[in-house]
């Protein structure tokens, strides 16, 4: 006999093996796929009997409550689970337009944004110069020196300003500079 014709030999015996084994287990699965399938048949019948026999309320009411009763279960978590605060919000102090600027953060939102001295951690107060349409901003300590001055409009232009370029330094993560030198 050649290599061949045992080579071919084997392969038959082979497949004719696990074809013989594939035929015994196909009806052990198909006996246990149909109770599966039986079993779950039965388990719906179950609940649909259940949902639809008579309570104090209707069993399609009962689904319905169940459904806000879970949604209601998910917002609690959703809402108890700590949210993770943006880098950003460590960002609290800068120097801009010569004065040490301080703020907080509001959720996303800056709040309580003022101007400092940068030699005397002096709160500066402003005077808004109409005709040239500017905005100063005076250190009382320092011989009420000018310490920044912002040119465009009054307080609220001045203010809108110096958010604008916080906004700015945010974007373009200048303000990461700022954090590491100061840690």
């Amino acid at each position: 006999m050649s290599d061949n014709s045992i080579i071919s030999v084997r392969n038959g015996v082979i497949s004719a093996v696990v074809a013989g084994i594939i035929l015994m287990i196909v009806p052990a699965i198909r006996e246990h796929a149909v109770k599966f399938l039986t079993w779950l048949w039965f388990g719906v019948l179950w609940c649909w009997n259940a949902f639809m026999s008579s309570y104090s309320l209707p069993g399609w009411a009962w689904i319905i409550v169940f459904l806000f009763a879970i949604i209601g279960v998910i917002t609690i978590f959703q809402a108890l689970k700590p949210v993770d605060k943006p880098e950003h919000v460590s960002y609290v102090e800068d120097d801009m337009f010569g004065a040490k600027w301080r703020w907080g953060w509001t959720g996303n939102r800056l709040s309580n944004l003022w101007c400092y001295c940068p030699d005397c951690d002096a709160v500066l107060v402003y005077h808004y110069e109409s005709i040239i349409g500017e905005t100063l901003f005076l250190c009382e300590n320092c011989r009420h020196s000018v310490v920044a001055t912002i040119k465009g409009g009054g307080k609220n232009y001045a203010l809108g300003a110096v958010e604008r370029e916080i906004d700015r330094r945010i974007r373009t993560g200048e303000y990461k500079r700022k954090l590491n030198n100061s840690n």
